[in-house]
């Protein structure tokens, strides 16, 4: 029987090498993957999940990257064993040199995960809706059982691979949605099925990052030209942050624009959570001069 633990810690003693948490969203095309794929090389080598299709092909990320990557891809008909069995996988067996987990995208993953739910038909308390023939073609349209199976079943593959992957640095992309009331959007974050998940999920995370793209003037340029911006900020409506122990100075790293190989921001998010820079300056004293 599993025995239940209170840890007591001092704050002054918690471990300085509690590895990143970190969630990146934004709209199909605007670069996540390439983005997630260029963390530090300080972070090890990368185990990388393709959930979404194709994804494993790593189409848009260069030969040199592609050298530090362990692609994982998943294929078989329980998409929630294959994520559970990616969860508990004990990568010092596959690699000691894995330091960071990315999963691409944690969308795709909560998709397949209602829809296998629903074809199951398991959930009963509501009927099914099912077109064509569940197994040859045909699905299961979802029930609100199975929405509420699916944040349960989402919540406990965070836990999984949290309290499992402890010295591994894990990075989860996903899409972008926005949530409407009467037409108007109310809140936007990373996309999952249901209502439920989309303050939850990110929450999970110590930094969550939002790439947009937009059209600005870039100093140099003639003319405006189409960017990705990385924002670390809430807005009030789309979800994002970035968690540090500085109380004094603005988020260095608030709003970026990237550039086409997005390595530097990362060098500088190093740099800022090792408190090496977005230190305030320190406010010069005049002397006296005497009389």
């Amino acid at each position: 029987m599993a025995k239940n633990v209170l840890d007591f810690l001092r704050g002054d003693e918690i471990d300085a090498s509690v590895k990143e948490r970190i969630m990146i969203y934004g709209r199909a095309g605007v670069g996540k993957t390439r983005f997630g794929l260029s963390v530090p090389e300080s972070w090890g080598r990368i185990a990388y999940y393709a959930a979404d299709k194709n994804s494993w092909l790593l189409r848009s990320i260069s030969k040199e990257k592609r050298a530090r990557i362990n692609i994982i891809r998943p294929r078989g008909d329980d998409p929630t064993a294959l994520f559970m069995q990616f969860c508990m996988q004990d990568w010092d067996e596959i690699d000691p040199e894995i330091g960071t987990i990315v999963v691409d995208t944690y969308t795709k993953v909560a998709l397949d995960s209602i829809t296998y739910c629903a074809n199951s038909l398991t959930l009963d308390r509501e009927k099914h809706y099912v077109v064509g023939d569940i197994g040859a073609g045909g699905i299961a349209i979802p029930n609100r059982g199975d929405y509420q199976g699916v944040d349960g079943l989402s919540k406990n593959y965070l836990d999984m691979l949290f309290d499992k992957q402890l010295d591994k640095h894990i990075i989860f992309l996903c899409h972008e949605e926005s949530k409407q009331v009467e037409g108007m959007p109310a809140v936007g974050g990373p996309q999952h099925p249901g209502r439920q998940m989309i303050d939850y999920l990110p929450a999970q995370f110590s930094t969550v990052i939002r790439l947009v793209r937009e059209t600005l003037m870039i100093p140099g340029a003639d003319d405006v030209s189409p960017v990705v911006v990385a924002i670390t900020e809430n807005d009030g409506q789309y979800v994002a942050k970035l968690r540090t122990d500085d109380e004094e100075a603005p988020n260095p790293l608030a709003r970026r624009v990237l550039e086409r190989n997005p390595a530097s921001w990362w060098t500088e998010y190093e740099s800022y959570t090792n408190g090496q820079v977005g230190k305030p300056a320190k406010k010069k004293t005049k002397k006296k001069e005497a009389a």
